[in-house]
């Protein structure tokens, strides 16, 4: 298991005050920033009315309500606790968790900051980058009120229609981004919540990562999972993801274990993979009882476009090997784990994918490989399967 470098283990301290020097390192998204995101939004911001129309209505009829409901949403999902605006403005009390009933008192006194929060959230944390159209769309909306407000402060005379459409064009934008982001939180419950990208958590502020860095499942976010986990990988999955919601429950002991001498009894040969079925990690036993290369039998190496993880049973398979690689460190000097359990993981799942696709799946286990990795060093559950390494 690879620790980060660039990011210490964060404190567990609930309260997080940064100091005035880092006012500004901790401001909303930066450019590096976005240039790490790279996930695309269920629905874009353009055709939200069309594909998502009374979340979209909703939003724009009562946007304080549906604001707050949101972001309880998202925080639920992401197991964090509540920070005013998403954390972007941490000033004073601003910057610490506070109880999660604030949630309505900003999405009244504060609407349009916190659905902007709701972005900055599901932006940095489930990695959804912004199409030009969506740019064009916001920034538009951002510019208008203050070209309106210049003139207004110059003296100009503005006709009462055009500041009525200004009006107009922002209840209607804020309306789509809720519901953008509605879809996209919905989703998230269905394929459940894989962890931050680490490559984008090293690029935001310290207040950011240590919100990440204490995250941990939470009421919905745990049925979630289960979900999730029985959606993408049986019972087994389903299993795994139950782990997280029942306080620390122990794996099945039977998981990292060789399962030498039971191919016979379990019905045919294994698949055909790059590296034998007779040794190695593949060769150990899944949560259900079964070795790993008949777990995975059959099955393609899938990606979830949305998080751009591998998924499914090859999915599991990958975080479990992490988390054998925690629990047994002398895994490097066994012959039978050459290349790593996660690299035998990794070799055997391209084996079931066409050419073409290879490149794509190879780069999806690399980034479920590194949130497990993170997680790992986080103390938190890994994605997909809901088990602490």
């Amino acid at each position: 298991l690879k620790r980060p470098r660039s990011r210490p283990r964060p404190p567990h301290s609930s309260t997080v005050t940064p100091p005035p020097a880092a006012l500004e390192e901790a401001m909303p998204l930066k450019q590096e920033v976005a240039e790490q995101l790279t996930g695309q939004w269920q629905v874009g911001l353009f055709e939200a009315p069309c594909k998502a129309p009374l979340p979209c209505l909703l939003g724009c009829c009562c946007m304080c309500c549906m604001a707050g409901k949101q972001r309880l949403e998202i925080i639920d999902v992401l197991g964090e606790d509540y920070v005013c605006c998403g954390g972007m403005f941490p000033c004073g009390p601003l910057g610490n968790p506070q109880d999660r009933n604030c949630a309505w008192a900003e999405a009244c006194c504060c609407t349009g900051l916190a659905i902007a929060g709701n972005r900055f959230l599901i932006q940095t944390r489930l990695d959804r980058q912004n199409t030009a159209c969506d740019d064009c769309i916001l920034w538009v909306t951002c510019l208008a009120p203050l070209v309106l407000c210049i003139c207004q402060c110059a003296g100009c005379d503005v006709p009462e229609g055009i500041e009525h459409c200004v009006h107009f064009m922002t209840i209607t934008v804020d309306g789509c981004m809720l519901a953008q982001q509605q879809v996209e939180i919905d989703h998230v419950k269905e394929v459940g919540f894989a962890g931050a990208n680490p490559a984008i958590v090293a690029m935001l502020p310290p207040l950011q990562q240590q919100m990440i860095g204490q995250a941990r499942p939470m009421g919905p976010a745990a049925h979630a999972g289960m979900a999730a986990g029985a959606i993408l990988g049986g019972a087994a999955g389903a299993g795994a993801m139950m782990g997280a919601a029942g306080a620390g429950r122990p794996a099945p002991t039977a998981m990292g274990q060789a399962a030498g001498g039971r191919h016979g009894e379990m019905g045919g040969p294994p698949m055909q993979m790059a590296m034998s079925a007779k040794g190695g990690f593949m060769n150990t036993m899944a949560p259900n009882g079964m070795p790993w290369w008949q777990y995975c039998q059959g099955i393609p190496a899938t990606v979830d476009p949305g998080s751009g993880l591998l998924v499914g049973p090859w999915g599991e398979c990958l975080a479990w090997a992490k988390v054998f690689e925690v629990h047994n460190p002398g895994w490097s000097s066994d012959p039978n784990f050459a290349g790593g359990p996660a690299g035998q993981v990794v070799h055997a799942a391209l084996s079931t994918c066409p050419p073409h696709l290879r490149a794509a799946t190879e780069q999806a286990a690399e980034r479920l490989e590194m949130a497990c990795g993170q997680a790992a060093f986080n103390g938190a559950p890994l994605p997909l399967i809901g088990q602490r390494a």
